[in-house]
Parts: C-alpha cells; sequence; structure tokens
C-alpha cells in the first residue's frame, strides 16, 4: 500500500502468452478469482501495462508501447465482463519505462514484466 493506494502486481505470465494481448485461460481464471476483491473496493481502478526493454516489432505491436497499453486494455474487458462498472477502470501503458528490477538479467526483465492494478479510494470532498 502506498500513498496513492493499493496496488495488486501480476506477473505477465499468468495473463498472457510472450508477444500477446490475448488473455490466456489461466489469466481469465487469475481475473476470475479477483474480481470479487474488486467490485468490494467502491473506489477507481487503474490498470497499467509494464514490460522489459527488449524491443518488439510485430505488424500488431510495433513497440513495447502498443503491447503495453493491449494488455492493460485486455485486463480493463475481462473485468468488465464480470461486471466492474468501465467507468471505474482506465487502462495505461507504461512500455519499459517503469522497471522494478534491472533489465540486465532474464529475471530482471521477467520482474518488469507484469500488469498492476492501482486501487485508489475516491476522495469525499
Amino acid at each position: 500500500q502506498g500513498q496513492e493506494g493499493v496496488t495488486l502486481r501480476i506477473d505477465d505470465s499468468l495473463l498472457f502468452p510472450s508477444g500477446s494481448d490475448v488473455l490466456t485461460p489461466q489469466g481469465q481464471v487469475v481475473l476470475e478469482r479477483l474480481s470479487p476483491v474488486l467490485q468490494a473496493f467502491d473506489g477507481q481502478i487503474s490498470v497499467e501495462g509494464h514490460t522489459d526493454n527488449v524491443p518488439i516489432a510485430t505488424a500488431r505491436f510495433p513497440s513495447n508501447w502498443e503491447l503495453s497499453v493491449g494488455r492493460a486494455i485486455a485486463v480493463v474487458r475481462q473485468l468488465e465482463r464480470q461486471g466492474i462498472a468501465i467507468s471505474r477502470m482506465r487502462a495505461v501503458g507504461y512500455a519499459d519505462t517503469q522497471p522494478m528490477e534491472s533489465n540486465a538479467t532474464a529475471e530482471g526483465r521477467a520482474a518488469n514484466r507484469r500488469v498492476e492494478l492501482l486501487l485508489k479510494q475516491q476522495v469525499k470532498g
């Protein structure tokens, strides 16, 4: 829990195949299990996609920017199907601009490939 709210961090290998923004069956189950917690929370949910610094260049993903935001959107859409109001969510892509670990090792790169759900309470005013 930080100053901005609570961050739920999910390793991308639980959600997506390498280089893809299509949720795996396992990824769908992970989000289904998380859904009741998110439904009980009444604040805003920022779904944030992160990548490592290994370049991607496919027709669908010219760069890690498109991949990171595509993954965030896929998670938002899945949560919407599970009953989370779309008005409470936003999708954000950070590409490789916010690493948690050094990209110099395979382990570090794996840690940097993630989706984070930042839960922010509404400020009552």
